[in-house]
């Protein structure tokens, strides 16, 4: 049995969640030059072909800056999916097993996104030989 207290029938704030809001907020804000930046680098590369596109991702800025944008819109979905799954889903095993699902994808996406990258920055092809079509 929960200690909760209400007034009026509302739940009163607990104060806890305003590191997570704040945290929200910051990836909100990060994301904003990252994303400008994305469509800038993806209009300087369009029509350049597979050599401009190769070439793009060989430069160690663009491969860090591409990366960093990946980390951080991983986190920010979590975060946000994290928040969709404690508002809605009120079984705590439901709750727990759903977000240590969320957590192993979100997980999975950026390792196999940070490989990929790496792959890609150092000029091998993003699948190892014999994987893929």
């Amino acid at each position: 049995m929960s200690n909760a207290r209400f007034i009026r029938n509302v739940k009163v704030s607990e104060r806890h969640g305003a590191g997570e809001w704040k945290a929200e907020r910051a990836t909100s804000l990060i994301l904003i030059p990252l994303a400008l930046w994305g469509f800038w680098s993806a209009w300087t590369v369009s029509g350049s072909g597979y050599a401009g596109a190769t070439e793009w991702f060989r430069s160690p800025v663009n491969a860090v800056v591409l990366a960093i944008t990946l980390l951080i819109s991983i986190w920010h979905m979590w975060m946000g999916l994290k928040v969709v799954v404690d508002d809605y889903i009120h079984k705590p095993s439901s709750r727990t097993a759903l977000l240590g699902l969320i957590g192993v994808l979100c997980l999975a996406l950026a390792v196999a996104g940070v490989f990929f990258l790496v792959r890609l920055a150092l000029g091998s092809a993003p699948l190892p030989a014999g994987l893929g079509a």
